[in-house]
């Protein structure tokens, strides 16, 4: 850092984890066991009081991520926010059991949500598209003298 004359500058990174923080009534696992039969929310919890509020939490960058890109305040007393978030906590759920297959349908019930909400949105499901990188000039076709 001394050789580029940068020893002594201050800096400083903002706190990301504000930028995610969304206001309203937080999401709790009961209201998460609330959309699914008891059964499946143990078998989707295995176990784990943590893994319920670390899914929601999880859901809620995802969420936030989606919701900055298209400049949407966070608040989570908003129905349609609401409800993406605890379709993609479900998500979250399978996934953390390795179940990705299974919670599919959540994933894109929340991703539909966000597209009628919203618009559309560059997605992990969606390859980017491809441009080209070269075009090539074919000469036109001679004549055959033997014709």
């Amino acid at each position: 850092m001394d050789e580029l004359g940068l020893a002594g500058i201050p800096a400083a990174k903002p706190p990301l984890a504000a930028d995610f923080a969304p206001f309203g009534e937080p999401i709790l696992p009961e209201e998460v066991a609330a959309r699914l039969s008891e059964n499946f929310y143990k078998q989707l919890e295995d176990s784990c009081e943590d893994r319920v509020p670390q899914a929601i939490s999880r859901a809620e960058i995802y969420v936030g991520a989606v919701l900055r890109r298209f400049k949407e305040p966070y608040n989570l007393d908003n129905k349609v926010i609401r409800e993406v978030v605890l379709i993609h906590t479900i998500y979250e759920l399978h996934i953390a059991l390795g179940h990705e297959e299974a919670g599919r349908e959540f994933r894109v019930k929340a991703r539909d949500i966000i597209l009628a909400a919203w618009g559309n949105f560059p997605d992990s499901d969606t390859p980017p598209k491809k441009s080209a990188t070269a075009s090539v000039a074919v000469p036109p076709k001679r004549k055959s003298p033997w014709r």
